[in-house]
């Protein structure tokens, strides 16, 4: 996936859990969830009693695939610190935030509060959902004892700083672990087994058997399967390690141009 996808990704799970609410009892679907991680962060196991903003946080990121980079924790200083510690945390005044990007916020904050800036520990926090200009929309988890949005300006009133996940490097890892190059003979031997197992069957013939007609048109439309010297395709053979080498490169390649790489 893309940086961009990723941090979608995450996003759409806090948009599913809107209205997931203490009154309906859904929110402890993501305590639940957030209790499944082995080892607890710092051993704590958390009761539906408990503030769950930030435990909705660790979840989205639980239910999107993406734990490795947003950081688990029930706690907003302690998260902030996890992010520190891997120097992910901004806390600029000139940053605009992406989505996907954490926002915490300290309730006392303001013009009234102090003439420097807020260095006290946060009392909640969200997903950035939407950017539009200056103008943001957050979504939180335990907004009035549910999951709900919340409007905010860029470097507006109360925002203590931002926590951002890795999603770079995670974009970037997912696509080295695309490179073929990279594969041991056992996994190449593994993925030409279920290829040939597809694509080797006997009973193909491409006059008869529609099942499969949507597939290889898409599979040839794109060039990943292309016919011999005399236009054939040559559906009936098995499959060799070499050809598989070449079914990979070829959709590889298709990929990066999908997504403009």
């Amino acid at each position: 996936m893309t940086e961009l996808q990723l941090r979608q990704k995450v996003v759409d799970v806090m948009k599913s859990w809107l209205g997931y609410s203490e009154s309906n009892g859904k929110f402890k679907k993501i305590i639940n969830l957030y209790n499944t991680q082995n080892p607890l962060p710092v051993g704590y196991k958390m009761k539906y009693t408990d503030e769950w903003c930030a435990a909705t946080v660790t979840a989205a990121g639980m239910e999107a695939g993406l734990h490795d980079i947003i950081l688990g924790e029930c706690s907003c200083s302690r998260m902030i610190a996890l992010y520190k510690e891997k120097g992910q945390w901004m806390e600029n005044d000139a940053y605009k935030p992406q989505i996907g990007d954490i926002v915490m916020y300290y309730w006392k904050d303001g013009k009234n509060f102090a003439i420097t800036d807020c260095t006290q520990p946060p009392n909640h926090v969200g997903i950035v959902g939407e950017v539009d200009g200056n103008a943001l929309i957050i979504y939180e988890g335990n907004k009035g004892e549910a999951v709900s949005t919340r409007a905010l300006m860029v470097n507006g009133r109360y925002i203590r700083g931002y926590c951002l996940p890795a999603y770079a490097s995670k974009a970037k890892e997912e696509e080295d672990d695309m490179d073929i190059s990279k594969l041991t003979d056992a996994q190449v031997e593994q993925l030409a087994s279920r290829i040939s197992a597809v694509l080797s069957k006997k009973e193909i013939n491409e006059s008869t058997d529609r099942w499969s007609k949507e597939d290889r048109e898409w599979a040839e439309s794109i060039g990943l399967m292309k016919g011999n010297e005399k236009g054939q395709m040559m559906y009936k053979n098995n499959i060799t390690r070499l050809e598989v080498v070449v079914l990979f490169h070829r959709f590889f390649n298709y990929i990066k141009s999908y997504f403009g790489k």
